[in-house]
C-alpha cells in the first residue's frame, strides 16, 4: 500500500531483558536454563549474542554502533550473571562488564551502582527502577532483603484510580510506562514490604484491581507498546510476584517468542511505520532529493494511509484526546470486556 516499514536495530538492552524474563518464567515452572528448560534455546541464543557483541571496552551500548552506557551494561551484566546452567560460557563477558562498570561507576558496588542509575534518570523512575528490579531478581544486588533495599518503591496503587486523575496524583513515571508501574511496583511491594501499616494495607487491597488494569491495556499481540524491554520488565516482575500463570504473562511470553531474530537477539521495538513514512515523504519532498517526486496516485495512497493511522478514540495509556498519531500503524484489539473497540497502540521511543 505504499508506506515504509523499516527495521529497528538489534539491541543489547532488549536481548538482555528478554533472555532474563524467559529465564524467570522457566525457573518459576521448575526448569533451569542449561538443563533442558522450555526456553533454553532462546535464552542461550540471547546470552550467546550478548557475549559475542560487547564493545571493545567490555560494555554494551544501545546498538552495535553505540558507545557503552551504564544502563545497558548493567542489564547485560545481570542477565549473564543470573544463569549458572551454562558453566563458564559467559565468564569472559561478565569480567569485561564488571571492568567497565568499575571504571564508570564511582567506587563500584551494589549500593553505588543503584545510586548511579537513580542519578542518571533523576525524578523519572521509568527506567532506573525496572533496571534495578532486574538486578535484584537476578541476585546481582545481594541477598533478597538486602537487594530490594536498593530498589525504590513505585506507588502502583495509583493505577487503581481513573486515568483522568493521573495528572493530579503525581505518578513518578511517564504515562506510557503504566504497565511497569503496576508490575514493577508490585514485585517490590511483595519482596520488601513498607514499614507503614496503612500503606501496606492499601497496596495489598490494590493488587487484584491493578492486575486487572494491566490485563486490560495489554494488546492482543502480548507486547506492551510493542516494546521488548517493557514487556520483559513486566514479565519478570509478575513472575517475581509468583504470578507466572497470569494471563498477561502467557501473552507476553508469546510476544517475546515471536519477536526474537534469527541470530538470537531482540530489537527494542517492532514497528515505527508511521514515523518512518512521514520522514520518508519529507525527504523525498526536498528540492535536492535525487528521487523523482511521487505521482498523483502514490500521493493519494499515502495521504489515505496516514489518515488511516489517526487515533479515533482516547488513548488507553496517556488519556490523550482523539486526533493524534502514534509511532506505529499496528492495530490491536483490547482484551478488556469494557473496552472492546479497536485501538492503535503506539511504540515507545
Amino acid at each position: 500500500d505504499g508506506h515504509w516499514t523499516g527495521e529497528l536495530s538489534t539491541s543489547a538492552l532488549s536481548t538482555a531483558t528478554a533472555a532474563f524474563a524467559l529465564t524467570m518464567v522457566d525457573r518459576a515452572r521448575g526448569q533451569e536454563p542449561g538443563k533442558g528448560s522450555a526456553h533454553e534455546s532462546l535464552v542461550r541464543g540471547g546470552l550467546d549474542w550478548l557475549a559475542e557483541h560487547p564493545n571493545a571496552d567490555g560494555g554494551w551500548g544501545d546498538t552495535l554502533r553505540s558507545h557503552s552506557n551504564p544502563s545497558t551494561t548493567t542489564l547485560c551484566w545481570a542477565a549473564l550473571g543470573a544463569v549458572q546452567g551454562f558453566g563458564d560460557r559467559y565468564t569472559s563477558a561478565l569480567t569485561g562488564a564488571e571492568k567497565w562498570l568499575g571504571e564508570h561507576v564511582p567506587s563500584f558496588s551494589k549500593s553505588t551502582l543503584a545510586q548511579a542509575l537513580i542519578e542518571i534518570y533523576g525524578e523519572d523512575r521509568t527506567f532506573s527502577v525496572p533496571i534495578l528490579t532486574m538486578c535484584a531478581l537476578a541476585g546481582q544486588l545481594g541477598d533478597d532483603e538486602e537487594a530490594w533495599k536498593h530498589v525504590l518503591p513505585l506507588p502502583f496503587e495509583l493505577a487503581a484510580f481513573p486515568h483522568s486523575w493521573y495528572r493530579y496524583l503525581g505518578i513518578p513515571v511517564v504515562s506510557y510506562a503504566l504497565p511497569a508501574l503496576i508490575a514493577v511496583g508490585q514485585v517490590r511491594h511483595r519482596r520488601y514490604r513498607s514499614g507503614n501499616a496503612l500503606r501496606r494495607f492499601i497496596r495489598d487491597r490494590s493488587i487484584a484491581k491493578t492486575l486487572r488494569t494491566l490485563e486490560s491495556i495489554q494488546p492482543s499481540s502480548g507486547g506492551f507498546l510493542e516494546a521488548v524491554p517493557l514487556t520483559s520488565f513486566v514479565t519478570m516482575s509478575l513472575v517475581g510476584c509468583g504470578e507466572v500463570e497470569q494471563r498477561s504473562v502467557s501473552k507476553a511470553v508469546e510476544f517475546l517468542e515471536s519477536s526474537v531474530r534469527p541470530d538470537g537477539s531482540w530489537p527494542i521495538d517492532s514497528n515505527l511505520a508511521t514515523w518512518l513514512t512521514t520522514l520518508s515523504i519529507n525527504a523525498l519532498a526536498e528540492p535536492e532529493s535525487p528521487s523523482p517526486a511521487h505521482d498523483a496516485g502514490q500521493r493519494e495512497r499515502l495521504v489515505e494511509w496516514i489518515l488511516g493511522q489517526q487515533y479515533r478514540q482516547r488513548h488507553p495509556y496517556t488519556n490523550a484526546a482523539p486526533g493524534g498519531w502514534a509511532w506505529t500503524c499496528l492495530l490491536y484489539t483490547s482484551p478488556s470486556p469494557r473496552d472492546g473497540l479497536l485501538s492503535r497502540m503506539p511504540s515507545s521511543a
